[in-house]
């Protein structure tokens, strides 16, 4: 076993860290905020890009069957490498098909986008769950915290790095397009950052053939569970419901306002793509400084305090948002220091997860949290999109004395009170 030869673990935690580089840097360069500009580009609407921020959630509900496709393949590692070369191969796949031109409406340019998009995100999904569980079998508990904070900081700065190449790209090539006067070339960025992207996804997929291929752990004399137990089990499990509880309540509260906080600001500040990937590389930035630092006081302190301060510090963040106008967006600065409190969110949630898992039902717990708290995102993703919309359609605002609220304003400190509620629940989860 790994876990008995220390030069052999140590070859499969740097692998483990090269590959949530390179990975990184691909996301970097295609994110979620990428194709949504792209999406915009082909004209889609404010229902349609809901749609594309929501349904990979939807969709990957499908990654709770992995437990049963994992207690079938020969080996683990084949398989997410599988998962992860299918998803590069989606991915390069979208620039393509839906570029204008190629299908009769920018209608259905934005449906192909959107239907690639989602395909390649489950396969992606699919390979992610195997691969904790994965990491919870190579890695030991008493150093599981570090490893955790120096992988995501090794992602973390692959996403910095993708996320300035792609600032910098697209603002070159948009310039280029507004000297040259064909702005419907603007989209073309967009795509080669995707393409890029994709090609990174099959890079990262080398470092996993250095891991040592762990095969599924289960207790021998167990009969092998079918896959309904798999899925119920993780739900009716008292001390990882405390975590899932939480987790759906962080998932809800911070996609009630996504698409409220897009339009805002790519329209309201105006704040363009550049600047915007500029403000989200040097958060990420600063975070994957401050990720080996928290895993190191994961293993010393646990994971509960440093949950439940981040969480705190990150309800702060919709303020901030309050005061940012288009003459003073600089406000967005404020919200920007909050969500650096990230840091602790990515180490201890996914750390928390292994370790309220059952060992040997570790995919199954792992596919239980990511599955149920996309679920619990992409439906408050929708439904902050429905009910922005009807907000602004009906032009609803609320005067407190000499202060008006927006329908904007609204949701902001709605966002506030539901993620402050969401310290409570990290305060409940029991180590």
């Amino acid at each position: 076993m790994t876990r008995r030869n220390p030069s052999r673990l140590r070859g499969s935690i740097n692998a483990a860290y090269a590959n949530g580089a390179i990975w990184g840097l691909s996301a970097g360069l295609a994110s979620t905020t990428l194709i949504t500009y792209l999406a915009k580009e082909y004209g889609a609407s404010g229902v349609a890009i809901s749609w594309l921020l929501a349904a990979p959630a939807l969709v990957g509900m499908l990654r709770l069957s992995t437990p049963y496709w994992l207690e079938r393949v020969p080996s683990r590692r084949s398989f997410c490498a599988a998962m992860f070369s299918a998803s590069a191969v989606l991915l390069l796949a979208l620039p393509i098909a839906s570029a204008p031109g190629v299908l009769s409406t920018a209608r259905a340019s934005v449906t192909a986008l959107v239907v690639l998009w989602v395909a390649y995100k489950l396969a992606e999904y699919i390979g992610a769950v195997t691969l904790w569980s994965w990491f919870g079998d190579l890695v030991p508990e008493p150093i599981r915290g570090r490893f955790v904070g120096r992988r995501q900081a090794w992602m973390n700065a692959g996403k910095v790095v993708g996320i300035v190449i792609a600032a910098v790209g697209t603002h070159l090539w948009m310039n280029y397009c507004d000297e040259i006067e064909q702005p419907q070339l603007k989209w073309r960025a967009y795509a080669v950052c995707s393409i890029a992207s994709a090609a990174l996804v099959l890079l990262a997929v080398g470092p996993l053939f250095l891991m040592a291929d762990l095969p599924v752990r289960r207790d021998p004399r167990a009969r092998q569970p079918n896959l309904g137990v798999q899925l119920l089990r993780p739900i009716f499990d008292r001390k990882f419901r405390r975590l899932l509880w939480f987790g759906l309540w962080f998932s809800f509260s911070n996609g009630i306002t996504q698409s409220a906080r897009f339009v805002f600001m790519a329209y309201e500040l105006n704040i363009s793509f550049a600047t915007k990937k500029t403000l989200d590389a040097s958060s990420r930035g600063v975070q994957s400084l401050l990720m080996p630092w928290v895993g190191n006081e994961v293993d010393r302190r646990g994971n509960v305090p440093i949950l439940t301060m981040s969480q705190a510090i990150i309800a702060a963040a919709p303020l901030f948002l309050l005061l940012a106008t288009p003459a003073d967006w600089w406000w967005v600065l404020g919200a920007y220091v909050c969500w650096i409190a990230y840091a602790g969110e990515n180490v201890t949630q996914p750390n928390l997860m292994l370790a309220l898992s059952d060992p040997d039902e570790r995919s199954a717990y792992a596919s239980a949290w990511f599955a149920w708290t996309h679920l619990a995102y992409s439906l408050s993703v929708l439904a902050g999109g429905l009910i922005f919309d009807r907000l602004k359609e009906n032009s609803v605002a609320v005067s407190l004395g000499s202060l008006t609220l927006n329908h904007f304003a609204l949701l902001f400190l709605a966002s506030f009170f539901l993620k402050t509620i969401g310290v409570y629940w990290a305060a409940r989860i029991r180590e």
